[in-house]
């Protein structure tokens, strides 16, 4: 049973069962993935930064623009795959659908794509430019993050083009969302909770570059190996409350995102208790019939409920990976600078008064 499992997965994975068992294998992938690194992560320290060892390193920013961008491009090529319905080909790709695809978009989706590559545009170039020193990382990080990325890209870039049109072909009114009051201001506060995660990231990002900066234009900083003499306690905004805020902003991000897709039409949430779920809206430019779906094994019939779709395993995944790494951050503060620490440094982790 379990073989046949894994022998469908990765059928799915080579394309033989078209854009849908492709979507639902990756799908599946992304789960695991998760279940296994966020266990993991509360064990081992990811290899990067003040956790790096110096056996097979590669450069800082090398490595996290390669990781990063990953995620983008990922995005944008199964945003505009090619929904020929041969398994052969299907994953070809074709340049001059992904303005096709992106002017097919109903207008709140297209929103959804801005900001996706708004986030992406700053966390990978931005990021990179802006840093003026990141330390080595271990090999392993930038694969496998570019891996996750690749996923991540995959799915989210699948999900959001399969609703570019309704069954009939024609572009949802409302522009793109539910025909209900609430839509509106569901789609407005993520919008506005986006927002606001997304500034103050960057804000937080760039007063731990300010220190950086400052420490490298100190040469007694730089001729001295002691942790204490190469990083700083950071105080600025949110820093006073959490030791990680970055992290906690870029939550904030995305749960902003996961607000703004329950309000997208066709509903891309299906109940989990449905008797007559369907994919036409999901995978509306593939147009799926009943028979098709009927054609996959059952490993490959795509997770219902909104909690198994995209938007939201990115948010699990993120807060998974990430606490436990903040946790470690906030423990190496502690150990790093002992009493000026406890004067000077933040409380909590990652939420005021929670944790």
């Amino acid at each position: 049973m379990l073989a046949d499992y894994f022998w469908a997965i990765w059928q799915g994975l080579k394309g033989h069962n078209g854009p849908l068992g492709f979507y639902s294998a990756v799908q599946r992938c992304f789960i695991t993935f998760g279940l296994l690194s966020s266990p993991a992560s509360f064990v081992i320290d990811a290899p990067f930064g003040r956790f790096v060892n110096s056996s097979w390193t590669v450069n800082g920013s090398l490595g996290w623009l390669f990781m990063e961008l990953v995620s983008p491009l990922s995005f944008l090529y199964f945003l505009s795959l090619s929904p020929s319905p041969s398994p052969s080909s299907f994953l070809v790709p074709s340049p001059s659908r992904t303005l096709d695809t992106l002017r097919a978009l109903a207008p709140a989706r297209a929103f959804l794509v801005v900001l996706f590559l708004i986030h992406y545009s700053n966390r990978s170039v931005v990021s990179t430019v802006r840093n003026p020193s990141r330390a080595r990382m271990n090999i392993a990080v930038p694969l496998s993050a570019a891996l996750f990325n690749l996923a991540n890209g995959c799915l989210i870039g699948m999900w959001i083009a399969g609703g570019a049109a309704s069954a009939s072909g024609a572009v949802p009114k409302n522009l793109g969302l539910r025909n209900d009051g609430s839509a509106k201001v569901l789609f407005g506060a993520g919008t506005v909770l986006w927002l606001v995660g997304f500034l103050s990231n960057i804000y937080h990002d760039e007063a731990l570059y300010a220190l950086k900066r400052s420490k490298l234009r100190s040469t007694a900083a730089r001729t001295k190996t002691a942790l204490k003499d190469r990083y700083a306690i950071p105080t600025a905004g949110l820093y006073r409350f959490v030791s990680h805020p970055s992290y906690t902003s870029e939550w904030f991000e995305w749960f902003g995102f996961l607000l703004c897709t329950l309000a997208l039409a066709p509903a891309p949430f299906p109940p989990s208790s449905s008797s007559t779920f369907s994919l036409i809206g999901l995978f509306s430019f593939f147009r799926p019939s009943r028979a098709s779906l009927a054609s996959l094994p059952n490993p490959l019939v795509p997770l219902k409920g909104w909690y198994a779709q995209p938007p939201a395993l990115f948010l699990w995944q993120e807060v998974a990976v990430m606490l436990p790494r903040a946790r470690s951050g906030h423990r190496w503060y502690k150990r790093t600078f002992g009493q000026e620490w406890e004067k000077k440094g933040a409380r909590w982790v990652v939420l005021p008064g929670v944790y």
